[in-house]
C-alpha cells in the first residue's frame, strides 16, 4: 500500500474539483453523490493501510516529489503512515462518510446544494493531508487547508451576518494558534535542518538519540502548543468553536467533533517525542487542558441552543485529551479522541435531526416530549449522551476514565496529577449533569411548542442510518480498550509511544528506517528499564488502581445524571428561582465567563479604534495625502507649462529666436578660446 498513499487525500480533493467545475452546471442535484463515493472509496484504501501495518507493523513512506529546495532548507511532499496515521485515516474517513450520507438528506433542496459537497470533501482532503504528511511543513499546509474548509464552511449561509462574523472569528482566532505553530515550525529547522520528523535523520531520531537542549525543546513544545490551543478550541482560544455553530449541522459534526478540533491533539501525539523531553511544557498543556475541561462544562449547564450545549462539550472533551497529552497518557488521549469522534458526531447528527423535526427549533426550552415523535433520534441520542457522560460499560467510559486514571498516576507530575484528577472528576459531575438537563428538556416532560405552527416528526431514513451506526460504535468502540490501559487499541498504538511491538510482549526496536526502508519514529532507550515504569515510559498503574477509579468514575457519572432526574423531572428545585437569586452567578455562566465581552472591550475594541487612527491619520492622511499632494504640484507645474502653448505662430517663432540666441551665446562663451 506504500505506493498507493497518495489516493486516500486525492480521492475527496477530486471530487471537491468535480463538482465546483462540472456538477453545478450539469447535476447540481447530485454533486452528494460523487462527494460520497469519494470520501468513501478514501475509506476502503484506509481499510487496507491499517491491515497492511497491523499484519506487518512497518510503517509506510511513500515520498511524491520535492517540495521546496533553497540553499540549506529542503523539504519533499511525502505521506507517513504508521499505527497513529492508520488510527486516525480509520476515524476521519469513516465518521466523515457517514456525514456525506448524513447530508444528503440534511442539505436536499438546499440552493446551494452543489457548493456544501464541493467545500466539504475538500476539507477531508486537508485533513488527510494533515494526518498523512511525513514532515511538519506539509502538516502545516493540511493545517491551513482546514482552517479555510473551516471558514467556508461555517460562513456558509453567508447571507446571515451571524454566520459571516462566526467565520471570520474562527479564522482569526486560529490565526493567533497557527502563528505560534509556523514560529514552532521554524525553531524546529533551526534546531534539527529538517523538518522531516521521521527515519535517522528526522527530527525525533535526533531528540532520542542525539540529545537537544532542554530549553529549546520546551520552546518548541510550546510553539506547538500555541496552534494546538487554536485549532483544538484550548483556553484561552476557544471562544472560536461554538460560534461556528451557525454552520450546518453536519458541518459541526465532521470539523467540530471528529476532525478538525482533534488536529490539535493529534499534533501534539505526533510530537510526543519532543513534549517527553520538554520539561515544564508538559505541565503548562496538563493545567490548560484540565481547565478548558472545566471552563466548557460549566458554561454548557445554562445554555439552551441545543448544538451550543454540545459545542461546549466539545470544548470540554478537548480539555480531558489536552489533559491525557499533558499527564503522558499518549494512548488514552487517542482512545478517547477517536471514543469522542463517535459519540460526539452522534451527538451533533443527532441534534440536527431534532431541529429537522422541529422546523429549524434549536432553543430546548421551547421542546419537550419529542421521544415518542422521533424514537430513533432519541434512543441514538440517549446512547452518545451517556458515552459522553462516562457511563459503564459505553466507548466514553473507558477512555475519560483511563485520562483521569492516567493523570493520578503520572510519572510526569507527580502530585500535581492527583489534583489535575481531582478536577477531572468534578468536569465529569458537570458533564453528566448537563448531558441529561439536556436529554431530559428536550425528549422528556411537557410539550412546551406550539403544536399549530410546530409538528415535531422523525427524520428521513438517510439522516437517521449514520445516527445508528455512530450509536453503536459509541457502545461497541470502548470494548478494544479493555482490559483498561491494555485492550487491542493500546497494544496496537504503543510501539508509536513506548516501542513496544503489539505481537511481541518484549519491547522491539523501532527507530531510524526498518529492514524494508519504511520510516519509524524513535526507540526506547534501554537505561529507561522495564517496560511500563520511568519518567518515558507507562503510567506506572496498578489494577487496584483501576478498579477503585473505574468506581469512583462511574458513581460520579451517576451522580450528575441523579442530580439533574432531581431537578429536570422531579422537580425538586425550580430552576427559574433558584437562576434569580443567584443571578449573578448564572449570567457569569450564561455570558461564557464574559470571555467574548473581555475580548471585545480590550481587544478587539482597542485594535478597531487603533486601526481606523492608523487609517485616517497614516492610510488617509499620511501615504494617501503624500500622493495627492504629489498629484496637485504636478498639476500646477504642468498647467504653468500648458501656458507655452498659445497657438500662435509668431510666438513659436520669437521663442526659436530666442532659443537659438541662447545656444549661439552658450558655443561662444564655451569655445572662446578657439577664436583668440
Amino acid at each position: 500500500m506504500a505506493e498507493y498513499l497518495f489516493l486516500i487525500p486525492l480521492l475527496p480533493l477530486l471530487a471537491s474539483a468535480f463538482n465546483l467545475l462540472v456538477a453545478r452546471t450539469a447535476f447540481p442535484d447530485r454533486a452528494n453523490v460523487v462527494a460520497t463515493l469519494a470520501v468513501f472509496g478514501s475509506f476502503l484504501l484506509s481499510v487496507l493501510v491499517f491491515r497492511e501495518i497491523y499484519n506487518d507493523e512497518h510503517a509506510l513512506h511513500q515520498t511524491i516529489s520535492t517540495w521546496i529546495e533553497s540553499g540549506s532548507f529542503s523539504t519533499s511532499i511525502g505521506l507517513y503512515a504508521d499505527q497513529l496515521t492508520a488510527v486516525m485515516l480509520l476515524m476521519v474517513t469513516f465518521v466523515s462518510t457517514l456525514v456525506h450520507i448524513y447530508a444528503s438528506g440534511y442539505m436536499k433542496g438546499d440552493p446551494s446544494f452543489y457548493r456544501f459537497f464541493s467545500w466539504l470533501p475538500l476539507f477531508v482532503f486537508a485533513m488527510l493531508v494533515l494526518v498523512m504528511a511525513d514532515n511538519y511543513l506539509l502538516i502545516f499546509f493540511g493545517w491551513e487547508g482546514v482552517g479555510l474548509c473551516s471558514y467556508l464552511l461555517i460562513g456558509f449561509y453567508h447571507r446571515r451576518r451571524s454566520a459571516g462574523n462566526a467565520a471570520k472569528k474562527a479564522f482569526i482566532v486560529n490565526r493567533i494558534g497557527d502563528f505560534g505553530f509556523g514560529l514552532g515550525i521554524m525553531l524546529i529547522f533551526t534546531t534539527f535542518g529538517t523538518l522531516s520528523f521521521a527515519g535517522d535523520q528526522g527530527v525525533f531520531h535526533q531528540v532520542t538519540e542525539l540529545g537537544v537542549s532542554e530549553r529549546t525543546l520546551t520552546w518548541i513544545a510550546l510553539l506547538l502548543f500555541t496552534g494546538a490551543i487554536g485549532k483544538s478550541a484550548q483556553f484561552p482560544l476557544h471562544v472560536w468553536l461554538p460560534d461556528a455553530m451557525e454552520g450546518p449541522t453536519p458541518v459541526s459534526a465532521l470539523i467540530h467533533a471528529a476532525t478538525m478540533v482533534t488536529a490539535g491533539i493529534y499534533l501534539l501525539a505526533r510530537s510526543s517525542p519532543i513534549l517527553r523531553e520538554a520539561g515544564d511544557a508538559m505541565m503548562v498543556i496538563a493545567i490548560v487542558g484540565a481547565f478548558t475541561a472545566f471552563l466548557g462544562a460549566s458554561i454548557a449547564t445554562v445554555q439552551n441552543d441545543i448544538k451550543r450545549v454540545v459545542a461546549y462539550s466539545t470544548v470540554s472533551q478537548l480539555g480531558y485529551m489536552a489533559l491525557a497529552i499533558g499527564v503522558g497518557a499518549w494512548v488514552s488521549a487517542i482512545f478517547h479522541l477517536v471514543a469522542h469522534a463517535f459519540f460526539k458526531a452522534c451527538l451533533f447528527l443527532g441534534s440536527g435531526s431534532v431541529i429537522h423535526g422541529m422546523h429549524e427549533e434549536q432553543n430546548i426550552q421551547k421542546m419537550g416530549g419529542l421521544r415518542k415523535y422521533m424514537p430513533i433520534t432519541f434512543w441514538t441520542f440517549l446512547i452518545a449522551s451517556l458515552a459522553n457522560a462516562g457511563v459503564v460499560p459505553l466507548a466514553g467510559f473507558w477512555s475519560k476514565d483511563e485520562i483521569i486514571t492516567g493523570a493520578w498516576a503520572s510519572n510526569y507530575l507527580p502530585g500535581l496529577g492527583n489534583y489535575l484528577a481531582i478536577f477531572a472528576l468534578i468536569t465529569a459531575l458537570i458533564t453528566a449533569y448537563y448531558m441529561f438537563r439536556l436529554i431530559f428538556l428536550t425528549f422528556f416532560g411537557e410539550e412546551r411548542f406550539d403544536h399549530h405552527h410546530v409538528h415535531p416528526h422523525e427524520s428521513p431514513k438517510v439522516m437517521t442510518l449514520p445516527l445508528v451506526i455512530l450509536a453503536a460504535f459509541a457502545i461497541g468502540f470502548g470494548a478494544l480498550g479493555f482490559p483498561p490501559d491494555e485492550g487491542r487499541f493500546h497494544d496496537f498504538l504503543n510501539p508509536v509511544f513506548y516501542g513496544e511491538s503489539h505481537h511481541d510482549e518484549e519491547a522491539t526496536e523501532v527507530a531510524g528506517v526498518a529492514s524494508d526502508g519504511s520510516a519509524v519514529l524513535f526507540s526506547t532507550a534501554a537505561e529507561e528499564g522495564e517496560a511500563g515504569h520511568g519518567i518515558h515510559g507507562h503510567p506506572t498503574i496498578t489494577d487496584e488502581l483501576k478498579l477503585n477509579m473505574g468506581i469512583v468514575s462511574t458513581v460520579v457519572a451517576l451522580s450528575g445524571i441523579l442530580i439533574a432526574f432531581l431537578i429536570y423531572q422531579k422537580k425538586r428545585v425550580d430552576v427559574v428561582r433558584f437562576a434569580s437569586e443567584h443571578e449573578g452567578f448564572y449570567n457569569f455562566l450564561y455570558n461564557k465567563w464574559y470571555f467574548d465581552d473581555v475580548y471585545d472591550r480590550y481587544i478587539v475594541f482597542p485594535l478597531r479604534r487603533l486601526s481606523a487612527w492608523l487609517w485616517q491619520k497614516v492610510d488617509v492622511g499620511g501615504i494617501d495625502g503624500l500622493l495627492l499632494w504629489i498629484v496637485g504640484a504636478l498639476t500646477w507645474i504642468s498647467g504653468q507649462l500648458r501656458r507655452l502653448q498659445t497657438g500662435l505662430v509668431s510666438n513659436y517663432a520669437l521663442a526659436i529666436a530666442l532659443g537659438m540666441v541662447v545656444l549661439v551665446g552658450f558655443y561662444f562663451a564655451a569655445f572662446s578660446d578657439l577664436f583668440r
